[in-house]
């Protein structure tokens, strides 16, 4: 049985499906995040709208990272795993839009600001992390098969493993169960 702990923003899916409605993500990729389809129609549309969602959640990502750094909202001893998976997710989000603009795409402009809380520092800080982690790796899982291009496959698939990792140290952290 998974832990349950209560989402900062409300509804992490929520959040992420505003963010990709914001962005102008293709209907079909929404219907699909949504639920209401199985699968996606392949192609490169498909494939940009969610190289789209998937930029403006690394975004979303590296705003988490830079609040908790900046506001040393991380136990000094984890601080070193803050800097390095706010660095995993700039290369991230930076490989996915060159993959983007190679393709001819217009990737999207995140927000100004996020809008985030602030969480406590410590434990409630490295929840906070784990829950865009578990995000990131719900959302990659979740489309990685709908993707077309070589490319962005392999790429998406790189990607998933950072975030698994990034995961299981956040739970080992918390003494969570790994999986």
């Amino acid at each position: 049985m998974a832990e349950q702990r209560p989402d900062p923003l409300g509804s992490r899916r929520a959040f992420v499906l505003r963010l990709a409605r914001a962005a102008g993500v293709a209907p079909a990729v929404l219907a699909f995040l949504e639920g209401r389809v199985r699968a996606l129609p392949r192609g490169e549309e498909t494939d940009m709208a969610v190289l789209s969602a998937a930029i403006l959640l690394e975004d979303e990502a590296i705003a988490i990272y830079e609040l908790g750094l900046k506001r040393n909202l991380f136990p000094v001893a984890l601080r070193s795993y803050a800097v390095e998976f706010r660095g995993d997710h700039l290369g991230h989000r930076d490989t996915q839009l060159t993959i983007a603009t190679e393709r001819g795409g217009r990737p999207p402009v995140p927000p100004e600001r996020f809008p985030l809380p602030t969480p406590e520092a410590g434990d409630d800080m490295v929840r906070f992390a784990l829950d865009i982690e578990d995000a990131a790796q719900r959302a990659y899982t979740a489309v990685i098969s709908q993707i077309r291009g070589r490319d962005y496959l392999l790429s998406a698939a790189f990607i998933l493993v950072d975030e698994i990792r990034h995961m299981t140290v956040w739970r080992r952290v918390l003494g969570l169960r790994l999986y």
